[in-house]
């Protein structure tokens, strides 16, 4: 089970990742599941692709112009686009807002920092939450974008409760709302309008800002490193015309140094880099010759533990070659940037386990879904990184004022987060030479 503790910092747990004991989680979880199922990932691919080409063409616009970007604020507009339009059929288009909506990133950090002073002080939380939330919005006028998000989210559940209340045939794409309201296998409190405000803005808080990381790094390594961007381009140039107009990530996948590199970026990117404590209520925990008594926390930093010289010589160093070699699928065990198991991030690969079984949707969900594992957050950085680097697009990244120390996470904020001194990850988009 989750210490209380450690995910308070959140508001009210109403929400999938806030939820404590195993048995209420698997309820949860496995209402949620199926809509990142692969077989659903791989139905919805063409809506990542769209947001992804939209970027493509605003990058399109600038190429040559000298015209600096921030791939900090950039990458969130993408991952936020595809989350909203993969889990509530419309983006929330960021991807057209100005210089990339620099307050967007800033207010779920801000948002992310804040979640440390919340769990030393919950009930500051909970007396803030009496305020009416117009004089909150004035009062914190920095989240101004995360309550327009929740704003957006409260409209598409009344929307679809609206419909299924008046029998109205869906026309379109089904939101993850649909799923949820039609499962017959949760209790109405698991329906409520501010559980399901909850689910979604959290949906989005995490299927945005980690993908969004890790490309940011990924993408400063590929431009900062011609021998990187020289082999990645040299394997897509000669792979990419044998896949069609246009590629899927589960060809993608295939490519060896793509992978190596998206693996790599992984590693350095850390993803949630905050102690994810669990708690073993009924047992005692033997760890070598330490004993830890049932209902102690425990919890580590992927930080450590992507960072360990035992498995990985020179850990700062961003080297794919690294997951190239004979011991490649062994290190793998060692990257956890989404945990692993049943708490993993839904966004990542994950096979469904038979206990959820029971709190899927009927018609099917178990024959459908047994062991296939779904992974948005890699369709994402597959497709990016591949339309961002192939050498038919023609773009060529200069970093501005940008070195290896804008990449570095520097602060735990739940989030891994770059030093603050930073003013983020700045390019040019030139034409190809």
């Amino acid at each position: 089970m989750k210490y209380e503790w450690s995910v308070r910092g959140f508001g009210p747990l109403l929400y999938t990742f806030g939820t404590i004991s195993h048995e209420h989680h698997r309820i949860r979880r496995g209402a949620v599941a199926p809509f990142f199922s692969k077989a659903l990932v791989q139905q919805l691919e063409p809506l990542v692709q769209a947001m992804i080409d939209k970027l493509v063409s605003r990058l399109e616009s600038l190429k040559g112009a000298g015209v600096v970007i921030n791939l900090i604020d950039v990458f969130p507009c993408l991952t936020t686009d595809i989350i909203c339009q993969y889990a509530f059929a419309s983006p929330y288009g960021y991807l057209d807002a100005p210089e990339f909506a620099p307050t967007w990133h800033k207010a779920v950090m801000d948002a992310s920092e804040g979640s440390h002073f919340f769990k030393q002080f919950p009930w500051l939380e909970t007396m803030m939450r009496q305020i009416p939330m117009s004089i909150t919005r004035k009062m914190v006028p920095n989240l101004s974008s995360l309550f327009l998000l929740s704003d957006m989210v409260r409209e598409k559940i009344n929307v679809v409760q609206k419909d299924l209340d008046e029998g109205k045939k869906l026309e379109g794409q089904k939101t993850i709302f649909h799923d949820l309201f039609a499962n017959d296998q949760l209790e109405p409190r698991e329906k409520t309008a501010e559980r399901l405000e909850a689910e979604g803005v959290g949906l989005v808080a995490a299927g945005s800002m980690t993908v969004a990381l890790t490309l940011s790094v990924i993408s400063y390594h590929i431009i900062a490193n011609p021998k990187i961007l020289q082999n990645l381009q040299q394997e897509l140039d000669e792979a990419l015309p044998k896949m069609g107009s246009q590629p899927r990530w589960t060809q993608l996948e295939q490519l060896p140094y793509l992978s190596a590199v998206i693996q790599e970026g992984l590693r350095r990117a850390y993803g949630v880099s905050h102690r994810l404590q669990r708690i073993s209520p009924d047992i005692d925990l033997q760890y070598k010759e330490y004993s830890i008594p049932r209902g102690t926390p425990v919890g580590m930093t992927s930080v450590l533990m992507h960072n360990n010289p035992s498995f990985f010589p020179s850990p700062n160093t961003f080297d794919p070659d690294r997951w190239l070699g004979a011991d490649a699928q062994r290190l793998k065990k060692y990257i956890v940037p989404f945990s692993k198991g049943s708490r993993q991030c839904l966004g990542m690969k994950y096979s469904f386990p038979e206990s959820i079984y029971p709190y899927m949707p009927r018609g099917g969900a178990k024959e459908k879904l047994t062991h296939r594992p779904g992974s948005l957050a890699y369709c994402e950085l597959y497709l990016t990184v591949a339309a961002l680097f192939t050498p038919e697009q023609g773009f060529r990244f200069e970093l501005f004022e940008t070195t290896d120390s804008d990449a570095e996470v520097e602060h735990d904020f739940f989030n891994a987060c770059h030093s603050l001194k930073s003013k983020g990850i700045r390019v040019v988009v030139e034409e190809s030479r």
